[in-house]
């Protein structure tokens, strides 16, 4: 799929990056006690300039007015689709209203090349039958990432629907489209949204999320790796 490049300058700039307190401690606290992560022996550790890891998947930028995070569980799995899956969350921490849409985030490879999220019928075609999957592998996201804003309001968010049926634990109704999402002030939202597989290797390579909307004055965005484990490791 045709992409282009994208400005590389940081878009967070003076936006704050701390993430220590209370909401982190009961972050970390979840995750030790999570069953999808009970397994997981090594250490968290923070890799060059990509964002700090809240678990062995989930990287997490939290700003003075919003917060993004994405997940990349599911995505491990996805080297051979034509879509990848990323979970991602955005919580509302200081404006009166966040909106968000399909147009709100981008994918941007190693080599500035930017993806929009892809359409609801080019996934259904190619694989709708992996969507459900997808959601089920990022239920302990969710749980994780809203377990730090309680008992702040969940906005539901569904940038791609279930059909039949639409009912998925963790995500709850996905058979209606809701992707005009409108977040007030202490509220958030997670689901799992796709883009078209970048060119090149996804497993084993370096991406930016970007999140941009009307009432933000700079784009956020987050810096991950899409790692594959081998035998409970994390591969390098």
């Amino acid at each position: 799929m045709k992409s282009d490049s994208v400005d590389r300058r940081s878009a967070t700039a003076g936006v704050s990056r701390r993430w220590s307190g209370p909401a982190a401690v009961a972050l970390l606290v979840g995750l030790a006690v999570s069953a999808g992560c009970a397994g997981w022996k090594g250490t968290l550790p923070r890799e060059g300039d990509l964002h700090p890891r809240l678990t062995p998947f989930t990287y997490l930028e939290r700003g003075r007015l919003v917060a993004l995070a994405v997940d990349v569980q599911a995505a491990r799995e996805r080297e051979d689709a034509p879509f990848v899956p990323l979970a991602v969350g955005v919580t509302n921490l200081g404006l009166d209203r966040i909106t968000l849409t399909r147009e709100s985030f981008t994918l941007v490879d190693g080599q500035g090349r930017r993806y929009p999220m892809a359409s609801i019928e080019e996934v259904r075609e190619a694989m709708s039958s992996g969507v459900p999957l997808d959601l089920r592998v990022s239920r302990e996201f969710v749980s994780i990432y809203g377990s730090t804003w309680s008992p702040w309001q969940r906005v539901l968010a569904v940038f791609f629907p279930v059909l039949p049926g639409g009912l998925v634990d963790g995500f709850g109704e996905r058979n209606i489209r809701r992707d005009r999402v409108e977040l007030p002030r202490r509220s958030w939202m997670a689901d799992v949204i796709y883009f078209p597989h970048p060119e090149g290797r996804f497993v084993g390579e370096r991406f930016e999320l970007w999140l941009d909307a009307e009432e933000l004055e700079e784009p956020v965005f987050v810096k991950f790796a899409v790692r594959g484990m081998v035998r409970g490791r994390e591969e390098r």
